[in-house]
């Protein structure tokens, strides 16, 4: 594959529309700045909520994921509940740092 790809005129535009006002150096640029604010907005909100899980159980995931694990009479819905969607925010946060890094140096 090329360094190019094909994108519509009404995909284009808007990013073209950057570049023109000034807002970015080209249309590259503008990609690599959109990608980049999108990371950014998405490692914000997912470490809210990791934080807000944190503060609730007063451990860090991997201590809640041995606790939930460990358990072998008792099972508590909403613990589980949290603690498939703490995997999910764990595993998202993870994405979106890795998309982050990768954009940082272009």
């Amino acid at each position: 594959m090329g360094d190019y790809v094909k994108v519509s005129k009404e995909a284009f535009a808007p990013i073209a529309e950057l570049v023109r006002i000034g807002l970015f150096r080209d249309e590259k640029d503008a990609l690599v700045g959109i990608i980049r604010e999108q990371a950014k907005n998405k490692i914000y909100y997912y470490e809210k909520k990791i934080s807000e899980l944190k503060r609730k159980y007063k451990v860090d995931f991997r201590e809640f994921k041995r606790i939930i694990e460990g358990r072998k009479d008792e099972e508590v819905f909403e613990e589980w509940d949290d603690f498939i969607q703490w995997e999910s925010y764990e595993e998202a946060l993870g994405y979106w740092t890795e998309v982050e890094e990768r954009v940082k140096g272009k």
